[in-house]
């Protein structure tokens, strides 16, 4: 099985004061050559952000970019108009398609925690499109569970990209599958929360697998334990 092992402790990092990330690929002031994402995706950051602080207007453009929050709430405001605070259990989805500016605060009540996530999209110039969804109803649910996909699986989100990010929850002694590999795809496991052995290989909190090709493997739980997995075309479109 190929395989690559990025720890927690080999992240990017950035202190702002207000804002305390951490890049698994390159970010801003942030460059490593040799991370500068896995396939269509492009950014995995992990961000605390000071209660009432957060980022003015500012733009993006061709860039699906999902957010998942996981403490407290973060309001959004874009120039098509829409508004929305997405709390802890949420994940929002915006398309950034032929332009769109937008801010993004931690509300006032208690520091936020999120991952952003960004993933080139399969086409460009697409309309920008605002969305977000309560998944905190999964919470207690066995197995993999989609929030983004592109073909909305399982009432997900739908993003325009061939890809999926699907979340799990696993209690201590757990086992649960990872699916094949299909050629000219590949699977990057994220660790939230807890341990975990994975294809004979243990990984804690906030450490990273990426598997391009290989049979079928499971993930054991060591400890209570939550994780992302990121099924990516690796070609851009």
């Amino acid at each position: 099985m190929a395989q690559i092992i990025h720890r927690s402790h080999e992240r990017g990092i950035a202190e702002h004061g207000w804002l305390h990330s951490r890049f698994s690929f390159s970010f801003a002031e942030y460059h490593n050559p040799e991370r500068m994402g896995f396939g269509a995706l492009r950014v995995i950051n992990d961000d605390v952000i000071e209660a009432g602080m957060g980022f003015g207007m500012h733009p993006h453009r061709d860039m699906e970019i999902v957010t998942i929050v996981t403490k407290g709430a973060i309001e959004h405001r874009d120039s098509q108009g829409h508004h929305g605070i997405t709390r802890a259990g949420e994940v929002q989805y915006m398309c950034a398609g032929s332009g769109i500016h937008h801010s993004e605060y931690a509300t006032p009540q208690m520091d936020t925690e999120l991952f952003q996530i960004w993933i080139f999209p399969d086409q460009k110039a697409l309309p920008p499109h605002y969305e977000q969804r309560d998944f905190s109803h999964i919470a207690d649910q066995k197995g993999w569970h989609p929030l983004v996909s592109g073909d909305g699986r399982g009432n997900s989100l739908r993003i325009h990209q061939d890809a999926a990010i699907s979340i799990a929850r696993l209690e201590k002694g757990e086992i649960l599958p990872l699916p094949p590999v299909p050629s000219g795809r590949g699977l990057l496991l994220f660790v939230m929360e807890g341990d975990l052995r994975v294809c004979g290989t243990t990984l804690s909190r906030r450490d990273e697998m990426q598997i391009t090709e290989g049979e079928e493997c499971s993930l054991t739980a060591s400890e209570a334990s939550k994780v992302l997995l990121f099924d990516m075309p690796m070609r851009r479109s």
